[in-house]
């Protein structure tokens, strides 16, 4: 992943409409912002985050004292993982946070806020074309068959893709392998391209490919990268992989848990 500063960075999201969200250092992205009909309310939302993100901490997860806004509050979701929220002295939501396994990672993404008030804002709705698009990042290095030819795309009602059990825990600086299957019923599909993912827990997008490559005549894949601390506030990654192409349209594996130690 590639190493920079902390940066707010606004954009246009699926729909259309402008959000932005904080990305700290090592490329994870911290919170992301309600969607906004103008330019001008996703640039007045990062001013309001700049202006409160000293505020004090609530925890709703236990009984106490509750606290007048702005505030950070912390709270468990649906999934019972940790969340938290930054609202503002209207009680508005003005950043929201992925989910986290524990509390303490939780408060860590809290202390990243805490230290990125003077965070540069990147207005990528400049260069942006697409809606959907990220900015380009930096990937592993990895071996790539040819490209495919191009081919209609497939049914995907028996289309299935595998990414085989990944081991409980590796080592930091360790090789990592990723092995799986895209097929059809018993056949495998070749030649279509399969990428590496960590599933960031945000309601938005996950980050940079780890690996990447094409599944062979048999419809196997094989990729590697060395294991890095997939966050700053813990060790455990969710991995999945995704087959997309002419023949295949984001197709996703399951989510696999893996700690990196």
């Amino acid at each position: 992943m590639v190493s920079m500063e902390a940066k707010y960075q606004v954009y246009k999201g699926v729909a259309g409409k402008f959000r932005f969200r904080l990305r700290a250092a090592n490329n994870r992205i911290v919170v992301v912002s309600q969607a906004y009909e103008q330019h001008t309310g996703a640039l007045n939302g990062v001013k309001s985050i700049q202006n409160n993100c000293t505020v004090g901490i609530e925890d709703l997860t236990v009984d106490g004292p509750r606290m007048n806004y702005p505030k950070y509050q912390i709270f468990l979701d649906k999934a019972s993982e940790f969340r938290f929220r930054l609202t503002a002295s209207n009680g508005q939501i003005i950043g929201a946070s992925e989910g986290y396994e524990t509390k303490e990672s939780c408060l860590n993404g809290i202390k990243a806020m805490q230290a990125s008030c003077d965070a540069e804002i990147e207005d990528l709705t400049v260069t942006q074309e697409a809606a959907p698009t990220e900015p380009a990042m930096e990937e592993p290095a990895v071996a790539m068959a040819a490209a495919p030819s191009m081919a209609p795309p497939m049914d995907m009602g028996e289309v299935k893709l595998e990414l085989y059990k990944l081991p409980d825990t590796v080592a930091k600086g360790d090789v990592m392998y990723f092995k799986g299957k895209l097929s059809k019923g018993d056949v495998g599909i070749p030649k279509v391209n399969v990428r590496i993912f960590e599933h960031d827990r945000s309601f938005m997008f996950d980050g940079p490919s780890w690996a990447e490559g094409y599944t062979n005549e048999d419809g196997s894949f094989n990729l590697s990268t060395k294991a890095s601390a997939p966050h700053f506030w813990d060790n455990t990654a969710k991995i999945y992989a995704q087959a997309d192409g002419d023949k295949i349209k984001k197709l996703r594996s399951d989510i696999q848990k893996i700690v990196i130690k």
